[in-house]
């Protein structure tokens, strides 16, 4: 085989090398995802104990607890032994892969309340969400968890349980910056025995 031959199909196969690790490297990042669950709880109040604030309750399912009441929830002196709680709990979270600095810098944390009227029956609600940018650092589908390093340096690694946060982490790779807002909200609400 002649030089010149020679030397074609060696840039030839240098070009198809380059074009294939480039194309390696600039994976396609996975879509946004979005995560959430709400959980509502029903029990019976069995006694309150307004000195100390102290409301006993029986769950449907029949487990006693008590919770102390802050002085921040109007009109607990309506709560009557009998009257249902029903207690929501929501969880969400949401992660989107960001081109590198162009993510929420910090984190960046809201919280809101709400509170029932003066002389209207007890309920309440608080909220909270936190949004910060991390950097990955490894992704194990084997077993579905993701490593990534926070913007303190601290590095954790977190197992991740939802379906569609499987599907979005088998798309990530070391070094994509994803943007990640975690929400959590509570409300409580008596309602009159039934």
């Amino acid at each position: 085989m002649n030089t010149r031959v020679l030397l074609r199909l060696s840039v030839v196969a240098i070009h198809f090398v380059a074009a294939s690790l480039s194309v390696a490297c600039a994976h396609k990042p996975p879509e946004p995802v979005v995560s959430d669950r709400l959980v509502q709880k029903t029990a019976t109040v069995e006694a309150v104990y307004m000195p100390s604030r102290m409301v006993a309750l029986r769950s449907e399912d029949g487990v006693r607890s008590a919770v102390v009441v802050g002085a921040g929830v109007r009109n607990l002196d309506q709560v009557k032994v009998g009257d249902r709680v029903v207690v929501s709990y929501y969880e969400g979270i949401a992660a989107e892969v960001k081109k590198p600095g162009t993510g929420v810098e910090g984190v960046q944390e809201e919280t809101s309340t709400a509170q029932a009227p003066e002389g209207a029956r007890p309920a309440g609600a608080v909220g909270s969400a936190v949004r910060t940018t991390v950097k990955i650092e490894s992704v194990d589908t084997s077993v579905n968890t993701v490593t990534f390093r926070r913007q303190d340096g601290l590095v954790r690694t977190l197992a991740v349980k939802t379906p569609e946060g499987q599907r979005f982490i088998k798309g990530l790779r070391p070094g994509d910056e994803v943007e990640v807002t975690y929400t959590e909200a509570v409300a409580i609400e008596v309602r009159p025995a039934t």
